[in-house]
């Protein structure tokens, strides 16, 4: 049975209700409580766990959450477990997420950065309390009214990349996020969330996957076998200033990455090469393009703020990566062409 076929079903204390999105191994479900509280139920496949006791590690990375209490990362709830499967409830979020306004050219460039640096900011704080994302992916990130959530935080088991090698034409979207010491079944720390933001920020900055094949083991293989490609290739609006970023972020060996997702995330605003050198060929107080990023303000918290703490956010002084995507997000291509897709109007997409 898998993961699929729950609909009208009781998973523990929920009633499922319907399919929201499912991939190969893993599923999510609208459910209710017995008090009729509406959420989302996740359903991982027991071959994602590889031996582990995913329902206890989540239980303590709930716990985690709880204290850290980011208003962007949604909680997890209840986890548990059987001999096929483990499940755990999170609040239910009707929204676009990053899939949905990618596909459907819904983003400006001042949005796109926007998200980036919201996501940026909720891993930053997730990461100092030792916590990491493990599979950061533009289906699991959601965005209603300018606010970002980070859906299923943790909820993936261990062994996502060796999964994916074991079934070629399984549905596994996250093959393009995941790290090379991911696919080759070794611990995630925070440098594993720092390469799947890299190749997000790669994504958003060409319009152009990673890499484009379309069975998950082949993007596996590439991933470990290959050096990853240059975005100034795929965009020449790319400074290579910002390329030299992405490209260290996008180190096979984490060591070689950056150290902290707000090394990153200043790193992409004011690249290393710019300190006083020069850009693009020209003296920095000369570029071709001299206007820094139009001010946008840093979006308000969600309605369950809690009290502040220190914002890895940063004023943009230079053109950096921002200022290339806004051909691109708006649903033209490098080339000038349009884009098609349509944006959903709800989070209902296929994992």
């Amino acid at each position: 049975m898998g993961v699929a076929g729950f609909e009208g079903t009781r998973v523990g204390r929920y009633q499922v209700q319907d399919c929201l999105g499912h991939g190969s191994h893993t599923a999510v479900y609208r459910a209710s409580t017995p008090a009729g509280k509406r959420c989302a139920l996740k359903l991982i496949d027991a071959r994602l766990q590889g031996g582990e006791d995913l329902a206890e590690h989540l239980r303590r990375d709930a716990a985690v959450l709880d204290r850290i209490r980011d208003p962007r990362i949604l909680p997890i709830r209840d986890p548990m477990a059987s001999h096929e499967m483990t499940a755990v409830a999170m609040p239910l979020v009707l929204a676009l997420t990053l899939r949905d306004l990618m596909r459907g050219g819904g983003l400006s460039s001042e949005l796109a950065w926007t998200i980036l640096e919201q996501v940026a900011d909720s891993l930053q704080a997730a990461h100092q309390w030792g916590l990491t994302y493990k599979v950061l992916k533009p289906a699991n990130i959601l965005v209603r009214d300018g606010y970002v959530y980070l859906a299923e935080f943790a909820a993936t088991g261990r062994w996502a990349g060796q999964v994916a090698f074991a079934t070629p034409n399984g549905q596994i979207p996250a093959a393009q996020y995941l790290a090379p010491e991911q696919i080759l079944g070794e611990r995630a720390d925070h440098r594993s969330d720092i390469y799947s933001f890299a190749v997000l920020a790669f994504e958003l900055a060409t319009g152009t996957p990673l890499y484009d094949d379309a069975q998950p083991s082949a993007i596996l293989r590439r991933t470990l076998s290959e050096p990853p490609p240059s975005a100034h290739a795929r965009n020449p609006r790319i400074p290579r200033e910002v390329d030299d970023v992405l490209q260290r972020a996008l180190a096979r060996d984490p060591q070689q990455r950056h150290a902290s997702i707000r090394e990153l995330i200043g790193e992409l605003v004011s690249p290393p090469e710019l300190n006083g050198a020069r850009y693009g060929g020209h003296a920095v107080s000369e570029r071709p393009v001299g206007a820094a990023l139009p001010a946008h303000p840093a979006a308000p918290a969600p309605p369950s703020q809690t009290p502040e703490r220190e914002s890895i956010r940063s004023v943009v002084t230079v053109d950096s990566l921002i200022d290339v995507l806004s051909g691109v997000l708006t649903g033209e291509n490098v080339d000038g062409k349009a884009s098609g897709g349509s944006v959903s109007s709800a989070r209902k997409t296929r994992r």
